[in-house]
C-alpha cells in the first residue's frame, strides 16, 4: 500500500466536504463510492488526529500558565 501524504486540516475538512458531495450525487458506480467512503474515513481519522493533537497543545499552554483544566464552552452562559 502506497504511503498517502496527510493534508493539514483545513484542507483534509475541505476534501471531506467534495467527497461527501460526490456521494450524495448518486450519479457514480458502487465502486468507486466505496473508494470516496475509504478516502473519507480517512480523511476523518487525519482531522480527528489533529484535532487531538491541537488539544493536547492547548493543555500543555494551559499547565504552563498554571491552570490545570480546560472548560467547556457554553454560549449561553457567556457575559455579555
Amino acid at each position: 500500500m502506497a504511503k498517502r501524504k496527510k493534508l493539514d486540516y483545513e484542507a483534509a475538512v475541505t476534501e471531506l466536504e467534495s467527497l461527501v458531495e460526490r456521494l450524495e450525487q448518486g450519479d457514480i458506480s458502487l465502486e468507486e463510492s466505496l473508494k470516496l467512503y475509504e478516502s473519507g474515513v480517512l480523511l476523518t481519522r487525519d482531522c480527528q488526529e489533529a484535532l487531538q493533537s491541537a488539544e493536547q497543545k492547548v493543555q500543555m499552554l494551559l499547565q504552563q500558565s498554571g491552570q490545570s483544566t480546560l472548560v467547556d464552552f457554553d454560549p449561553d452562559n457567556s457575559e455579555s
